[in-house]
């Protein structure tokens, strides 16, 4: 409901005047659908032969029309008729034209030769219908079945139902070859469970925004057919019908029975079609984007933001683990990492390594209180400075993420909200821990990504996960990471999958970082190269267990464990 409420809001805040007017006009419409009837100062459907075409005046501000009835005030009641005519029959056409659109998508994304055949027909019998002229096609069906209201209901939602069913077709093809949709086809789902529970709440949007063109279209083919004598009959209230009988009066100088119901019908129909335009920029994601994100700008004509603060380089230990024990909840099972020590100081790189499933992203999880729920540390500390982090509360650790203790985990791209632009990402991260204006939280995102090396930050903070490289999720998540210039910096793969002209701008960073403000840096990876470029220290895992802490320079000269020179010897080769 937040996320929606953004949305509308920001929405609302980029709309031109013309559009809100409207889209108040539309609000009107709704009410008068509601209350019309109730409101109208004269009677709409009881004739006074006496008061027969009188002009607009202060007793009747549009006039009446030839029954003498008061215009404004059918005009007021004539939503109820209009609207909730158009209202039912598009609800029908979407009640039939989705689960037909779906079938038929199925039909036609199988292999069978008669599923295509079947689908083929169906398609080929839609075109025939709206071959048709719509507004010819339902008047001949009404005129055959009669003009009452079910009738024109019925007529209205057979011609707008091929729109529906070719809309979810059209969607659900798309759709049916998602992953998410393999991956409930590989668990046994059936093929008709996929398309209803999977896929067709997929489409639910693109139908919701297509409701209210339609229901538009809806209210001007009622009108229509009535201003033709084939729908809604006087004296009920009706723009059609309004239009018609004053249409007659025109050549005698009498506009006003057909003007302003005119007018009325014009105003109603392109309301609705704003309100459709207005839905689809909300249903679309990146809707929130633009008028959320406002720099606000000092007199000079620069940004004005909060500046980046540092802390001093601490004396002594900035990270001890010691005889770090973790386990799985499941009684019996053999522990996952066993009597972890190390200690790394202030601006001190020290690398993690060790061959695949050796328990460096486990430790990674257990320094940061980050381990599954099937796993627990049950003996050991982990203390930051003189803090034991495994005995904080849930709330004081997590004020110690990011302004003290930071980390980037393997994969930047999975770590990133793939429904969330990258500004929205950074503002809720700033949110956390400190009260930031939105322009100083885009200006604060702009200066952590150009730290990072971000080319065009301002539109990289409009894009979302997918639309950033492997090289710029990663930059994301380093500048996440270096908000608040940590004191540690844990760092699990932080070149996974860069190139090695990015691989190299990133660590250069982080040494800088280390240099400059004392961060104690904390970095697991699979390239010894970096390990040997980048880091002081080395400690080796093997088997949930660290066998080895050594200089970098000892340990590539002289690895004190034959593991440690197996690793080495691998690389050689």
């Amino acid at each position: 409901m937040l996320v929606m409420w953004l949305r509308i809001s920001s929405t609302l805040r980029q709309l031109p005047l013309w559009q809100l007017v409207f889209l108040a006009f539309f609000v009107l419409i709704i009410v008068l659908t509601a209350v019309g009837p109730y409101v109208a100062p004269y009677s709409t459907i009881n004739a006074s032969p006496t008061d027969r075409l009188i002009p607009p005046s202060a007793a009747h501000w549009l006039g009446t029309d030839d029954n003498g009835i008061d215009i404004l005030s059918r005009l007021l009641a004539a939503p109820r008729t209009d609207v909730v005519v158009a209202v039912i029959a598009t609800a029908i056409s979407v009640l039939l034209g989705s689960p037909l659109g779906v079938m038929i998508a199925l039909l036609e994304s199988r292999k069978g030769a008669g599923s295509t055949i079947v689908a083929e027909i169906a398609m080929r019998l839609l075109e025939v219908i709206q071959a048709f002229p719509v507004f010819v096609f339902a008047m001949v069906l009404v005129a055959v079945f009669g003009g009452t209201k079910v009738n024109i209901i019925a007529a209205i939602a057979f011609v707008n139902t091929p729109v529906f069913v070719r809309l979810v077709r059209s969607d659900v093809l798309s759709l049916v070859q998602r992953p998410f949709a393999e991956a409930a086809r590989g668990v046994g789902n059936s093929e008709w469970r996929i398309g209803f529970r999977h896929i067709l709440p997929n489409a639910i949007p693109t139908i919701f925004v297509q409701l209210s063109v339609t229901i538009g279209f809806a209210i001007l083919l009622t009108a229509g057919l009535s201003f033709v004598g084939a729908g809604v009959k006087p004296p009920t209230p009706e723009l059609g019908s309004m239009i018609a009988s004053g249409a007659k009066f025109l050549i005698i100088g009498q506009w006003w029975p057909a003007l302003f119901p005119g007018i009325a019908l014009g105003l109603v129909v392109f309301s609705f079609g704003v309100f459709g335009e207005v839905m689809t920029k909300i249903m679309e994601p990146r809707a929130i984007r633009s008028s959320t994100w406002r720099a606000s700008k000092t007199p000079d004509g620069a940004i004005d933001g909060p500046a980046i603060g540092k802390f001093t380089t601490a004396a002594n230990a900035i990270l001890t683990v010691r005889d770090l024990d973790v386990t799985p909840l499941r009684p019996g099972a053999p522990p996952v990492l066993s009597a972890i020590s190390f200690s790394l100081g202030a601006g001190e790189r020290m690398a993690i390594v060790g061959e695949s499933g050796a328990g460096k992203s486990i430790l990674v999880k257990a320094v940061l209180g980050l381990l599954p729920a099937q796993l627990q540390v049950t003996s050991g500390q982990v203390r930051y400075g003189e803090i034991d982090l495994l005995t904080l509360d849930k709330s004081t650790l997590r004020s110690l993420r990011c302004k003290h203790i930071a980390a980037t985990l393997a994969n930047a791209k999975s770590q990133l909200h793939p429904l969330t632009t990258v500004g929205r990402t950074f503002a809720s991260a700033l949110a956390a821990h400190q009260k930031v204006t939105a322009g100083e939280a885009r200006q604060r995102s702009i200066e952590l990504l150009r730290m990072v090396g971000m080319n065009d930050p301002e539109r990289r903070l409009e894009a979302y996960p997918h639309e950033l490289s492997g090289g710029m999720a990663q930059r994301v998540c380093l500048a996440l990471a270096l908000m608040y210039r940590p004191r540690l910096l844990i760092a699990d793969e932080p070149t996974a999958g860069l190139d090695v002209t990015v691989q190299r701008q990133v660590l250069d960073l982080m040494e800088k970082l280390a240099r400059e403000t004392g961060t104690a840096q904390l970095i697991v990876t699979a390239d010894l190269g970096i390990a040997a470029q980048y880091c002081d220290k080395i400690a080796v895992m093997q088997a949930g267990r660290v066998i080895e802490v050594n200089d970098t320079r000892a340990f590539f000269d002289a690895p004190a464990q034959p593991y440690s020179k197996r690793l080495l010897d691998s690389v050689r080769l």
